[in-house]
């Protein structure tokens, strides 16, 4: 096997050069899924809402919201919370997160049987209650009394994307007990969050239109158009409201209002984010939520999908982005689905179906329901996760290595039955003993996955410096790690192991220390005491770093062949969503510069600078601090890949700094050859001040990748390295 990586340690840590070896080459190219990502179906409290989605309303199906513990049951999940006291903590919880301006009133009316992010509005006596909705599940009922014709009904708070359109798309599906007029509206609202005062009064309408309920069910579409008068600014806050004039009742099914430059049902903006990015794989709809998710409930006219508690965290599943939405999200990107089906409580025969669903042909009966659906055309969906997680407790219907080996023979041959051509990707664990029974069901060509899901803790005592290396320099020891899983492999009969790290992320967690005083970092480094807001998480550049060097390390090895990070939509890294404004964390900038090596022909590399080691670990406790990171020894400080012949450059390169405790680096690029007849080269670069910088509402292209030209002398680049930072160089 060509070594494409070498290493010799220098005394002098600012600076370094790197010698690029065409004569070493490996016989493969870059896989450009090693840049993916993964969604999940996490709904409202931790602002996963409507992140894919251009729909803007909270809870729009008036769903019975499953509020969690934090505890697993023995049959894997967690239980629910009944407590009065802890749901309206939980609900004080969601109303900050998602900047609503009065939590009390949100947990009276949820007291009161309105479904949560809801609320009574207007003059008259209104009251609440459940009904049943058209797919048998909760709706609705409001009781408006004492009228004397001002309108009255139920509302909630919204964020509007404003700032890009001011036409919005709506339907409802109502019925009521004697035919009525039932009025929909937008208003302004008093006390906005930047203000003193945020009471969060329903102010006057700005734009309403008016449908018909009679006895039975019936949906209605409807269009609002916020007037040049009202305030566009970004972030402004909203009222919709549903609301009769008259003493009367109606009941709600779902309601549902969306932005009229939506994609499908898509956010145009993270749309046009994940193409720009030429995003090549998306893993969905989970996660843990896989686990308990039904696809057939996700299909179909909207009316009749029933909304469920969501199976795996708070909230509800109203399943509006189904297989189908999700499809033609991947459509308007770009990318290949990953779909991971549910092996938990789900079934191989439920399994095969959504394989036939998707990939079949119309003269099947799952083939021909898609085309019922508006869908004649097979979407070829080619890879097919079979569980997640499944060795954890945490999943609903969790198993052991042996278990989890029957079930995923049983659906690998109920799926590939149904379409031979798909690729089938096991439930892996590198860290036990987990995949040893599984390896013997594995066919030539079937994948192997893995989550890399890098949990340490920190305090105010731990040294960001020892905590920043320790995630640089993993790197290695996953490498090594993955070197023996494909061994086992080979060893079990898989002449080619392929590998796929289906979540990828840091969780660094900051635990409160009564024993140490906090403090604050200094101006100029990093070289202080941590606090909450000060520790690099997976939304800093710290993340951006951190993946980089794993891709790097996956592409160096060759049995990696995919990774889908985590997230997108708030949930991880990736893109962020709040207020309906849209905007990407630096991870995301790091994958897009990553992607300049996607299918290139790896060269050898060489590189002679300084090293890092972790001594104190991140604290005195490594057992602790440590979890599943090693202590680092010798790392060098630069980390330097490169290619030739990638799909979209004739030469790539990327570089890394990887420790925190080292200023920048002067680095000298020695093409061996492979830029000599080039003048400039160009660079971009992704990097910040600090290891705990992110992007944020108020400042989102705060971390952007920069881009300049760079000389090429006698076939070297010289350039400067900064402290946390990823740069790539490439030749078009």
């Amino acid at each position: 096997m060509t070594t494409l990586f070498s290493h010799t340690d220098s005394d002098t840590p600012e600076r370094a050069t790197v010698r690029l070896d065409p004569s070493r080459t490996a016989d493969r190219e870059v896989p450009a899924a090693l840049f993916g990502k993964f969604g999940e179906h996490l709904y409202s409290p931790w602002r996963v809402t409507n992140a894919l989605e251009a729909q803007v309303l909270y809870n729009p199906t008036v769903g019975s919201w499953s509020f969690q513990t934090r505890e697993f049951g023995a049959d894997g999940g967690r239980g629910g919370i009944h407590d009065p006291e802890a749901i309206g903590e939980r609900i004080e919880q969601y109303a900050s997160i998602h900047d609503l301006p009065d939590a009390d009133r949100l947990r009276a009316a949820y007291d009161d049987g309105t479904a949560l992010w809801w609320f009574p509005y207007g003059e008259a006596a209104v009251e609440t209650s459940p009904d049943v909705g058209t797919a048998g599940d909760r709706a609705q009922r409001v009781e408006v009394t004492e009228s004397e014709g001002q309108p009255a009904g139920i509302a909630q708070w919204c964020y509007l994307p404003v700032h890009r359109t001011t036409g919005f798309e709506g339907r409802v599906t109502l019925r009521a007990p004697s035919e009525t007029t039932v009025r929909v509206a937008l208003h302004s609202v008093d006390g906005q969050r930047e203000t003193a005062d945020r009471g969060g009064s329903l102010g006057p309408t700005i734009a309403e239109t008016t449908v018909a309920a009679g006895a039975e069910y019936e949906t209605s579409e409807f269009t609002l158009e916020v007037p040049e008068s009202v305030s566009t600014e970004p972030g402004t806050l909203f009222g919709f409201s549903i609301t009769v004039d008259d003493d009367d009742a109606v009941i709600v099914d779902r309601a549902l209002l969306s932005p009229a430059d939506h994609v499908g049902t898509a956010d145009p903006e993270i749309v046009d984010l994940f193409a720009d990015m030429e995003l090549p794989v998306l893993r969905w709809p989970g996660g843990n939520f896989a686990s308990g998710y039904h696809w057939q409930d996700g299909v179909g006219p909207v009316e009749s999908r029933p909304t469920k508690p969501n199976p795996a965290w708070d909230g509800i599943e109203p399943n509006l982005f189904g297989t189908d939405e999700f499809l033609a999200f991947c459509s308007a990107v770009g990318c290949d689905p990953v779909i991971c089906v549910n092996a938990g409580t789900g079934t191989p025969e439920e399994a095969a179906r959504w394989v036939e669903y998707c990939n079949g042909s119309t003269d099947t009966e799952m083939g021909a329901l898609r085309a019922e659906h508006g869908h004649p055309e097979p979407y070829d969906v080619t890879y097919w996760e079979l569980g997640n997680e499944l060795y954890g407790q945490w999943q609903l219907s969790w198993t052991t290595p042996e278990g989890y080996a029957d079930r995923f023979e049983r659906f690998r041959e109920a799926m590939t039955a149904v379409d031979d051509s798909i690729e089938v990707l096991a439930c892996g664990n590198r860290l036990t003993d987990w995949n040893e029974p599984t390896l013997d069901a594995l066919h030539d060509g079937d994948w192997l996955t893995d989550h890399v899901l890098v949990e340490c803790h920190a305090d105010a005592g731990t040294d960001p410096v020892e905590l920043f290396n320790a995630h640089s320099g993993f790197a290695q020891q996953l490498g090594e790690e993955y070197r023996r899983v494909a061994t086992t492999c080979r060893d079990a009969g898989l002449a080619d192991p392929r590998l796929a790290v289906t979540e990828l992320q840091l969780f660094t967690r900051f635990d409160e220390s009564e024993d140490t005083d906090d403090g604050t970092l200094s101006e100029d480094d990093d070289a202080g005491l941590l606090t909450e807001e000060t520790l690099p998480g997976s939304h800093s550049i710290t993340e951006a770093v951190f993946d980089a060097t794993v891709v790097n390390q996956c592409l160096r090895g060759g049995v990696v062949e995919m990774v889908t990070h985590s997230g997108v939509g708030n949930h991880g890294g990736g893109i962020r969503k709040q207020r309906q404004r849209v905007w990407a964390d630096p991870c995301f900038y790091g994958q897009q510069l990553g992607l300049a090596v996607a299918g290139g022909q790896p060269v050898g590399v060489d590189v002679t600078c300084g090293t890092y080691s972790t001594d104190t670990a991140f604290g005195t406790d490594t057992s602790q601090w440590f979890g599943e990171l090693e202590p680092v020894s010798d790392r060098p400080v630069v980390d330097a890949v490169a290619v030739t012949d990638a799909t979209d450059y004739d030469f790539a390169a990327i570089l890394v700094h990887r420790d925190a405790g080292t200023g920048p680096v002067e680095v000298d690029v020695d093409g061996g050859g492979l830029l000599s007849d080039v003048d400039t080269v160009k660079k971009r670069t992704l990097t910040a001040e600090t290891m705990h910088e992110t992007n944020t509402l108020d400042a989102q292209d705060r971390i952007a990748p920069t881009e300049d030209r760079v000389a090429v002398v006698d076939g070297t680049v010289s350039l400067t390295l900064p402290r946390y930072s990823v740069v790539t160089l490439t030749v078009e």
